[in-house]
């Protein structure tokens, strides 16, 4: 008796998801839940999932894994700060 076998339908290709490129020593905004700040990039997996933070204002060292309840990006306040020379000449 010949049985007949059913092929599972194909799987839905997982989508890849593009975090960020950050580098340590950036300066980020995150939230996380009900928690949200600043801090300095400390270091970021191979696939830049996860980001270990210095939070600013005391708050310590954070892991955030992006996609999973987090959200980590550049913050353009702290980028400015540090490109702008505040050197007048010497008036």
């Amino acid at each position: 008796m010949r049985q007949d076998h059913q092929t599972a339908p194909p799987q839905p290709r997982r989508k890849r998801t593009r975090h960020p490129r950050l580098s340590a020593g950036d300066r980020v905004r995150f939230a996380e839940g009900t928690l949200s700040g600043t801090g300095t990039v400390d270091a970021v997996t191979s696939d830049y999932a996860i980001v270990w933070v210095w939070a600013d204002e005391g708050q310590g060292r954070r892991m955030l894994m992006q996609g999973y309840g987090s959200i980590v990006s550049l913050d353009p306040e702290g980028l400015d700060a540090e490109n702008f020379d505040t050197d007048d000449g010497g008036s």
